[in-house]
């Protein structure tokens, strides 16, 4: 219970460490809305603008929009979620979307695969 919840070495057995970052808008750009498997998910606390969540695909880092740091938090506080994503169970889907002003944004949700 412990080791799991309070552990500070690695989570994840996806090795991400050579992988560059890129931005959602970017993945979104190239790929549109096809579902990307989660290697591993985090939180960027040395962000030039704060807390910045992150995943991390096969080739890829990806920033996501703020908005996402409380579901990566939750997914990293679950041994389940992390298990599953270790297991290549847990799929990311952009998605874009008009904010109040009609600004096209691009967000996403976490999906079983």
């Amino acid at each position: 219970m412990f080791n799991e919840n309070f552990s500070h070495g690695k989570k994840f057995t996806f090795n991400s460490d050579n992988l560059p970052f890129t931005t959602l808008d970017e993945v979104f750009a190239k790929n549109g809305n096809k579902i990307i498997t989660v290697r591993e998910v985090f939180i960027n606390h040395k962000a030039k603008f704060g807390a910045r969540p992150c995943l991390v695909c096969d080739t890829l880092k990806i920033n996501l929009p703020n908005h996402f740091v409380k579901d990566i938090e939750k997914i990293l506080a679950s041994q389940e979620y992390i298990d599953a994503i270790n297991s290549g169970h847990c799929g990311f889907q952009p998605a874009q979307y008009q904010d109040k002003n009609g600004v096209t944004r691009n967000s996403g949700k976490f999906v079983d695969i």
